[in-house]
């Protein structure tokens, strides 16, 4: 319609704002000049100019009224009364990127204003239609606890777009490709997704405009839903938005059935560490009924990670262990098996999904009581491992050896005051002035006392090393190329270094 009036555009054709492609809310005729009462925004204002024609700066006002409510743009049809928009109020609606079109011809504007508002009757209707199916979609979804990731493949399917569903570690948990290879989809994923910032609500950013949602609760976000290219429209935006609460909602029920197992299976675990389960008739029992299967022996096992703690990702990734799996502390999950399930199998799979993890176990016991040192010894193992390499497999107490009778006894005043007798000068001696006598001493025990292989290791030269060894022998009190002087430092660096560590 309005191309039979010959239009113009005179701004919104290259500024900023939305310009000649903003959503219409509605359409507007008026002549007054006070338009921004009778607006709220989004409108597409016809005008003849009457409301512009007293001066130029009553046109723009006239503007700065239809930028401060938000209108989608202005249309002027141009006559002998008002043949032409005054420049002030073309800079005003450049300077906000508010679109202005002259016709040049008559207009009925009463046709253009039925066919717009038809069209948009009929878009909102689609939308309304659209909305529904949405609900309904991830409402069946939900009603059938469907799994994460078809809850984002449905989402990719309901806007015909690929989208991802990463942490917060930027590692992608789900990646439901649309009209590209997965692996296209997924190249150089952590650079890309390190480059699009965190939102805390649903927007584009970053050098790709990445469409995001958060997924999360209360401000919790623990990632977010990603899409990458595409529409980036208010559908899209609703899809990501109604997907994000519905894997949310998913994994809260299925985190609140989890954990009342946990917390029955973990109050078993303490009370068996408490000595509160009775009779062992009575915890073996007990233990039935929690669904392990009876056994004579049994083996105490315990999880943690190397770096922070986190008992729930911990508690998903042993979640197929045959046995009670329950949270201990902060820090440790604990387990209970019969003898003869295979935790160096579940070591491999724990660390497949936590490389940072670690398993332990205790030696195997006779009886459901009996596992409690089990389960105490494998706790001081796993504490042990942790500052050791990484172990392929299930961590025992043959595997850490001295290292693992210090941890056990890192509490003992005795052990402290053993490591501060034989360190103490020198620790005070490396607080005040550094140096590198600690590394050195470190470096000497680890070779044997080889001075030609320290050399080696510690890339000194002989020259410089001989004074460090003379002052290091000093500040320790012992000789050391005496064993029996070497094993006591070697003892008492490895519980200084367990201390700091743990």
């Amino acid at each position: 319609m309005l191309a039979a009036g010959d239009p113009v555009v005179l701004s919104g054709d290259g500024g900023g704002g939305a310009g000649l492609d903003a959503d219409l809310r509605w359409v507007h005729v008026s002549e007054v000049r006070d338009i921004g009462a009778l607006l709220v925004g989004d409108e597409l204002v016809l005008t003849t100019g009457l409301g512009m024609a007293a001066s130029p700066e009553a046109a723009a006002d006239f503007v700065d009224q239809l930028v401060t409510v938000g209108a989608a743009g202005l249309v002027v049809e141009l006559s002998a009364a008002y043949p032409s928009v005054p420049e002030l109020a073309l800079r005003r609606a450049r300077a906000a990127g508010l679109p202005v079109v002259v016709l040049n011809r008559k207009v009925r504007f009463v046709e253009v204003t039925e066919q717009v508002h038809r069209a948009i009757v009929a878009d909102q209707y689609d939308d309304l239609r659209f909305a529904g199916e949405v609900h309904q979609t991830f409402t069946e979804l939900g009603l059938a606890r469907a799994p994460m990731a078809r809850l984002v493949e449905a989402a990719a399917d309901l806007i015909g777009q690929s989208i991802v569903l990463e942490d917060l570690s930027r590692r992608v948990l789900v990646a439901a490709a649309r009209e590209e290879p997965v692996d296209r989809l997924l190249v150089d994923w952590e650079r890309r997704s390190r480059l699009t910032p965190y939102l805390k609500e649903s927007g584009s950013g970053g050098p790709e405009r990445w469409l995001t949602t958060p997924v999360g609760i209360q401000g919790g976000a623990w990632g977010r839903l990603v899409q990458p290219g595409g529409r980036r429209g208010g559908r899209a935006v609703q899809v990501l938005e109604r997907a994000a609460q519905a894997v949310e909602l998913g994994r809260m029920i299925e985190r609140d059935e989890t954990s009342v197992q946990l917390r029955v299976h973990g109050g078993f675990l303490l009370d068996l560490l408490g000595g509160r389960l009775g009779s062992e008739a009575a915890a073996a029992a007990r233990l039935r009924v929690l669904g392990v299967p009876e056994s004579g022996s049994y083996v105490g096992a315990a999880a943690r990670l190397r770096s922070e703690p986190s008992v729930d990702r911990l508690v998903s990734a042993l979640g197929n262990v045959p046995g009670l799996v329950g949270v201990l502390d902060a820090v440790h999950v604990g387990l209970l098996v019969p003898v003869g399930v295979d935790l160096d199998a579940a070591a491999r799979v724990l660390m497949g999904v936590e490389p940072d993890a670690v398993l332990a176990a205790g030696p195997p016991v006779t009886g459901v009581l009996a596992a409690a040192t089990s389960l105490r010894s494998a706790r001081v193992v796993a504490d042990v491992a942790a500052s050791m390499p990484p172990y392929a497999g299930c961590v025992r107490q043959a595997d850490i050896r001295l290292p693992g009778l210090l941890m056990s006894l890192r509490e003992d005043a005795r052990l402290q005051e053993f490591a501060e007798a034989e360190l103490g000068r020198l620790l005070e001696h490396e607080a005040r002035h550094g140096g590198g006598l600690v590394t050195l001493l470190r470096q000497f025990l680890a070779v044997g006392g080889n001075k030609a292989e320290l050399a080696r290791v510690a890339h000194r030269n002989r020259t410089s090393l001989y004074p460090a060894l003379r002052r290091l022998e000093e500040l320790v009190g012992h000789p050391l190329d005496d064993p029996a002087s070497r094993l006591s430092l070697g003892v008492a660096l490895l519980a200084y270094d367990q201390g700091r560590e743990l």
